[in-house]
């Protein structure tokens, strides 16, 4: 018996000399890589995945590897974000383009059914009007032209209302496109017209144009309110308020020319309340000023199809500098 009890406290003070190894702590190692952030308009607010860096464009920032969230803010702009991966110890470069809050640019467009070269323009413009930009960012008008074709049907239907705005830029080849009354850029090219798109919905406007229609009867009524929100640099004595009645997604049976198109967007009905535009000269301070334009309803218009673009511009030096609709 003594020498089992012996045995026991052997094996207990043996059992109380050893030890476990000590636990290792579970520690994270973050790998990092920075993101360079730029920007078409300069100081712009850069949050990362909701906060607030602290950092303003154009900046690097440095942060864990994986997806994250780049978003810029800027006064009178909009907001504007983008995912971005971030690789171990490496630099992804990221630009953006912020828009001016409200600010809308119109494309005029110079076609002809049988312009060969107006295909391709005509495809631009319907992707860049109702994708790539939106209705509420970019609104075209399409003028048509007496050439190479003289018996355009949409040129016949309203002559003088193309002959006026030819005229007034001085177009003489099919297609050419006028961004806000002054660029011009290659109507084929759609990195060029989108580049000039761009470069004009970073200005800050000092309008903000609203646009309604309803039918009645077989009228066409068109309410129009214009908000004057800076007047620096302005000269209303030279500004005029056109308004101009297009129908978009006109289709037929065969092609009306020798280019092959079938389908047609945006195409000019009428100018209002004339193709020389009302003048602004009466208007010397901010605030909101209201017009009303009327037509008869054409037998041939789809009336369902029929919508109303709104631009003020500067008559001598052809700048839009807004524009509205009611798309």
């Amino acid at each position: 018996m003594k020498n089992l009890l012996l045995i026991i406290i052997a094996a207990l003070l043996l059992l109380s000399c050893q030890t476990n190894p000590p636990a290792t702590p579970d520690v994270t190692i973050n790998e990092y890589g920075t993101i360079k952030i730029i920007s078409n308009v300069g100081d712009a607010q850069i949050f990362l995945d909701g906060n607030n860096t602290g950092k303003v464009t154009p900046d690097t920032i440095k942060t864990t590897v994986g997806n994250h969230t780049i978003e810029l803010r800027k006064d009178a702009y909009d907001i504007t974000n983008q995912s971005v991966n971030v690789i171990k110890n490496s630099t992804v470069e990221i630009s953006f383009n912020l828009y001016a809050a409200d600010k809308i640019v119109l494309i005029e467009d110079f076609a002809n059914v049988s312009c060969v070269p107006c295909v391709t323009s005509n495809k631009i413009l319907e992707q860049l009007t109702n994708h790539t930009f939106g209705r509420n960012k970019l609104v075209s008008i399409k003028f048509p032209t007496n050439f190479p074709s003289p018996v355009d049907p949409f040129y016949l239907a309203n002559g003088p209302d193309c002959n006026s705005r030819m005229g007034y830029y001085s177009i003489i080849l099919a297609p050419t496109n006028i961004i806000n009354g002054k660029l011009k850029p290659i109507p084929s090219d759609s990195n060029d017209v989108k580049a000039k798109v761009i470069s004009e919905l970073a200005k800050i406007p000092q309008f903000k144009i609203h646009v309604q229609s309803n039918i009645n009867a077989n009228n066409f009524i068109i309410e129009i309110s214009v908000e004057v929100k800076d007047l620096t640099n302005l000269d209303f004595s030279k500004l005029v308020l056109h308004t101009v009645v297009t129908e978009t997604n006109i289709e037929f049976a065969t092609p009306p020319g020798s280019n092959g198109e079938t389908k047609f967007y945006d195409v000019m009905r009428k100018m209002l309340p004339d193709n020389q535009g009302e003048s602004l000269a009466s208007i010397n301070q901010t605030g909101t000023y209201t017009f009303q334009r009327q037509i008869p309803i054409n037998q041939n218009w789809v009336q369902s199809n029929l919508n109303t673009v709104v631009f003020i511009q500067n008559k001598e030096t052809k700048e839009i500098y807004q524009a509205g609709s009611t798309f």
